[in-house]
């Protein structure tokens, strides 16, 4: 379910509006709040984190489109509400998903919350399309999810790849290739020869040289020019 956020200098127009989510469309939204105020507005965005904010575009202390810039990198969807249609262009080159002029109809609030589902759907599809990695074999090309990775061995210029749900792969790939691309998912080259994925870290041994035991009985030296910047990325020293 979508968090809506409602920002009108007007309280008749917020209460109108806030009325009709809650009766037409509370199976699709839930609003998680609203303010005539938009200096108080951008403060309660960044404490909520709604997934689409209603935004009037005409305000006495400041206007929608100057309201956004307090976001420049927004990740909230935006429906400009407004008593005039020449705003329609500012509006998208502001990426609005929609722009509704008042009074706001029924019709007109269902259509706009139908593009910020459609494009929430894109969004997540993006996202877990990214969570995946091809991988290529001598003999088939393999889309494998990043999480189900525990760590990559280097050996020359392929990389042998173990998981937690099937056997290991053999790329013919050096771990340079695969270092970058899986930085942003919790790997950290810990050695030379090997990326591992920080979720399976069981135990750092020091004992008897410095290593990592991994899950299903992973166990990975720790180079000594990486330690220091292990153990703080696992927050232990």
């Amino acid at each position: 379910m979508l968090q809506c956020y409602i920002i009108d200098d007007e309280q008749n127009a917020v209460d109108a509006l806030a009325a009709m989510l809650n009766k037409k469309f509370v199976q699709q939204v839930k609003l998680c709040g609203s303010n005539t105020s938009a200096h108080v507005a951008i403060e309660e965005i960044e404490q909520l984190q709604p997934d689409i904010v209603f935004l009037d575009v005409e305000m006495p202390q400041m206007t929608g489109l100057e309201l956004l810039k307090h976001f420049p990198e927004r990740k909230f969807q935006v429906i400009f509400t407004t008593a005039h249609e020449k705003y329609a262009l500012p509006a998208l080159k502001a990426a609005a998903t929609d722009y509704l002029v008042k009074p706001l109809s029924p019709q007109d609030v269902y259509d706009a919350l139908q593009k910020c589902t459609e494009r929430q759907t894109v969004k997540e599809n993006i996202a877990a399309a990214s969570q995946k990695i091809t991988l290529t074999t001598s003999h088939e090309m393999l889309l494998v999810n990043v999480e189900d990775i525990i760590h990559i061995e280097a050996n020359n210029n392929y990389s042998h790849f173990y998981f937690i749900n099937r056997p290991k792969i053999i790329v013919s790939k050096t771990l340079k290739d695969f270092e970058e691309q899986l930085s942003k998912h919790n790997f950290f080259r810990i050695h030379q020869s090997h990326l591992i994925n920080l979720k399976y870290v069981e135990a750092v041994k020091t004992n008897d040289g410095d290593y990592v035991l991994l899950q299903q009985g992973h166990r990975v030296e720790i180079s000594r020019r990486k330690k220091a910047d292990f153990l703080q990325r696992l927050k232990l020293g």
